[in-house]
C-alpha cells in the first residue's frame, strides 16, 4: 500500500486555511454592512431618533473638519517659521547618514501606500480584501515608520534638538489630516501624493532661511535674524 504524500497533504491544508481566512474576511465585511443596513432601518422607524442622529452626525463631521484644519494650519505654519525643506538640505549639521536611511525608509513606505492604495485597487478592485492576502503588511509598514521616524531624529538632532520631536509630529498629522479635504478614490490618493512631493518645494516660496534652527557650527554667531551671521 503506497505511503500517502505528505507534502501534497501539507499543501492541501495551507491552501485550505487561506481559503478559510478569506472566507473570515468576507464574512466579517458581510456582518459590518448588515449592522449598517438594520441600523438603517431602526431610524427609519423612528424619525426622532434619526434627527438626532443626522444632528450628531453632523457636529461629528464640523469636529472632524476643525481638527483636520489645524493640523494642516500648524503644519503649514511650521514649514514656513522653521523652512523646513530648505534646511533639511543646506544646514552643514544634518547627519547626511542618518538622513538618507531615513529617506530610504520613507521611500520604502510611500512605495507600500502607493501598491496598496493604487495598484491593488486598480488590479483587483476597490472591494479587494488586501488584508487577508497580505497579513504582514501593516507590521512591515509600521517597522518601517518607527525606523524612519528614529533616523530622522537623529539626523536632525544638531539642528533642531528637541524641536525635532515637535516638527515630526506636526507634519506627520498635517500630512494625514489633508486627507480630509480631498476627493475620495484614485484622485484623492493621487492629490495625497502630490501634496507631498510638491511641499519638499515649498523653500523657494519662504523669504528666509529658517527662525528656529542652530547656527552651523564654525560659522559665526546670528544676530538680529538668522539670516544675519557675524564672523568670529
Amino acid at each position: 500500500m503506497p505511503r500517502p504524500n505528505t507534502a501534497t497533504y501539507g499543501k492541501v491544508a495551507s491552501e485550505e486555511e487561506g481559503n478559510s481566512e478569506k472566507k473570515d474576511g468576507v464574512r466579517s465585511r458581510q456582518t459590518v454592512i448588515a449592522k449598517a443596513v438594520s441600523a438603517a432601518q431602526d431610524l427609519e422607524n423612528d424619525p426622532a431618533e434619526a434627527r438626532r442622529q443626522m444632528v450628531l452626525n453632523g457636529m461629528g463631521w464640523i469636529w472632524k473638519k476643525m481638527q483636520a484644519a489645524f493640523w494642516v494650519a500648524a503644519a503649514c505654519g511650521m514649514i514656513w517659521w522653521t523652512n523646513f525643506f530648505r534646511v533639511i538640505w543646506e544646514h552643514p549639521d544634518v547627519n547626511k547618514v542618518y538622513f538618507y536611511l531615513a529617506l530610504g525608509c520613507l521611500a520604502f513606505v510611500m512605495s507600500l501606500l502607493w501598491y496598496l492604495s493604487m495598484w491593488l485597487p486598480m488590479m483587483y478592485g476597490k472591494d479587494h480584501a488586501w488584508e487577508d492576502d497580505h497579513p504582514k503588511i501593516i507590521p512591515v509598514m509600521t517597522v518601517a515608520s518607527l525606523c524612519m521616524s528614529f533616523f530622522f531624529f537623529l539626523a536632525f538632532w544638531r539642528v533642531w534638538g528637541f524641536l525635532t520631536f515637535l516638527l515630526q509630529f506636526v507634519l506627520f498629522l498635517g500630512f494625514v489630516s489633508s486627507a480630509q479635504f480631498l476627493p475620495g478614490g484614485h484622485l484623492g490618493v493621487i492629490c495625497m501624493f502630490v501634496i507631498f512631493f510638491g511641499s519638499w518645494f515649498t523653500s523657494e516660496m519662504i523669504p528666509h532661511k529658517g527662525l528656529a534652527h542652530y547656527t552651523p557650527k564654525g560659522l559665526g554667531t546670528i544676530v538680529e535674524s538668522p539670516d544675519m551671521i557675524v564672523p568670529e
